[in-house]
């Protein structure tokens, strides 16, 4: 399966109830948008109902002024056996002007129910897509690293909450 296979993309304009003190979009709602998104690149390549697994890196490259739009590409970058990895890049551009600028980048994993299949691979096709497809392998042993790390961690969280 190809990368634009999968390709999701939603755009938005940033009004009053999506700002922060800042008058920029608040992180919380671009996390929301994003999941959405990429969510759908992940059905379009597993056909299933998918649960996200983690959000694995989102970078704030540039705030998204208000007034402005911010366009979410999403597409799958891996496949496992049961998880995929899911890169989007956020683009923000001032309507009055035209200008575009990477607002930020984020890949996901999303995971499939047990006796779904996923392809054995995604083909990219473009030069970006290239670049990104090519470390997933390496980005795959980081998170199950980091996934063990919080397995780890459970084990040591208190559960009892301090006012009752």
């Amino acid at each position: 399966m190809k990368c634009s296979q999968t390709r999701a993309i939603q755009t938005h304009m940033i009004t009053y109830p999506h700002l922060n003190f800042h008058k920029t979009l608040f992180g919380g709602q671009l996390m929301a948008w994003l999941d959405e998104t990429a969510g759908i690149a992940a059905v379009r390549v597993s056909r299933a109902a998918i649960v996200t697994a983690s959000v694995d890196h989102l970078d704030f490259l540039a705030p998204l002024k208000a007034s402005h739009s911010v366009c979410i590409d999403a597409y799958v970058s891996g496949v496992g056996t049961r998880s995929m990895e899911i890169f989007a890049k956020v683009i923000g551009e001032d309507l009055f002007t035209g200008e575009r600028y990477l607002a930020g980048t984020c890949f996901m994993t999303f995971v499939v129910p047990k006796g779904s299949s996923l392809p054995e691979e995604i083909e990219p096709e473009t030069k970006e897509e290239q670049f990104i497809c090519q470390g997933y392998e390496a980005r795959k042993q980081v998170r199950q690293a980091k996934r063990q790390e919080s397995l780890d961690l459970a084990q040591n969280v208190d559960l009892t909450i301090p006012w009752n």
